[in-house]
Order: C-alpha cells, then sequence, then structure tokens
C-alpha cells in the first residue's frame, strides 16, 4: 500500500488525447518523467501505481501520457481531471541543483525567431519529436515549414532576452 507521506503532487491530467488510451497532461516540477518508476493517482481513496508507456512533450505546458493497461479513450476519461503524484524519494528536492539542467529543451524554443547569417528564416511553431532526430518546425514568413535538426553544430547563439536563436546551417538544407 502506498502512503500518502511518501508522495509528492507532480501536476494533473487533463483530458484524454485521441481514441487509443493517451492523456494530456500538465506537468508542475521540473522533473524528469523518464527516472520515475511509476506515477501515482489517488482513486476512490486509493493511491495507485500507473506504469508510463511513453511520453512526450506537448509545447511547454503540456505532456501526452500512454499509460499501461489503458488503451482507450473510455478509461482514459477515469484518469481527466486527477492529480498525478511521484513517489517523493525519486523526485529532486526543491533545494537541490542539478549543474547539468543549466540548458534548454527543444520545446521551450516554441515562439522564438531562428536566424542564420544574419537572415530571419522564421519562427519555431513546433518540434517533431518522433523520431531520434528531433527537429525545429519553422514557420516560414511566406507561411512555409521547413524542418530543421535541433543539432548543438548547428546553433551558434541563443539570445533568450531578444527569444531568437542564430544558426549555421548546412547548404541547401532549407530546400529540403
Amino acid at each position: 500500500m502506498i502512503a500518502a507521506e511518501s508522495l509528492t503532487e507532480i501536476g494533473h491530467f487533463v483530458k484524454p488525447h485521441g481514441i487509443n488510451g493517451e492523456l494530456s497532461a500538465v506537468i508542475d516540477r521540473d522533473i524528469d518523467i523518464d527516472s520515475l518508476r511509476c506515477i501515482v493517482v489517488s482513486i476512490d481513496g486509493i493511491f495507485i501505481p500507473f506504469f508510463l508507456r511513453s511520453w512526450r512533450s506537448r509545447g511547454n505546458e503540456s505532456v501526452l501520457l500512454e499509460i499501461d493497461d489503458i488503451n482507450d479513450e473510455k478509461h482514459a476519461k477515469l484518469l481527466a481531471g486527477k492529480t498525478i503524484y511521484g513517489l517523493t524519494d525519486e523526485l529532486p528536492r526543491d533545494n537541490e541543483s542539478d549543474d547539468e539542467e543549466d540548458g534548454f529543451y527543444a520545446s521551450d524554443f516554441i515562439g522564438w525567431k531562428v536566424f542564420a547569417d544574419g537572415v530571419e528564416l522564421g519562427t519555431i511553431n513546433d518540434i517533431d519529436d518522433s523520431t531520434a532526430n528531433v527537429l525545429f518546425i519553422i514557420e516560414r514568413p511566406d507561411k512555409r515549414s521547413v524542418f530543421i535538426p535541433v543539432a548543438d553544430e548547428f546553433i551558434t547563439a541563443i539570445i533568450p532576452e531578444d527569444k531568437s536563436i542564430e544558426m549555421e546551417l548546412p547548404t541547401g538544407i532549407l530546400d529540403i
């Protein structure tokens, strides 16, 4: 049995996403979801562990979760609106600083402008993380979308105060 004292609130489910049991959720803490053995939800006053099959970012504020044994919209709806807990001993303490976590996630750049050779390419309006090679989806001024790999070797400067990124891109990549 999982005791309430061993849990910390980490977010909440919003609603089902699609018909295959995927759920939209908001995670309120800066945590590495992959490091959790499970997430915990209170159902009828009993804390139940759920094991994540997969997860992916959805913009800056939400994630999409696939949970073992939740395979349809009907079962996903049962979790909508419920609080998500993590096992406290698996979570970083609020006063801990993680020196390795001073970077950015690709989704942090949604809405930022991208420049290459001093010319504005457009605005990052989404990311594609469906493969091992994460891509910025950049909307060009002519409303076309281009896909640019999120690769350290292409990014030459990140300017947070301007919400812009400077990139040096290989010849022809914008023509793909």
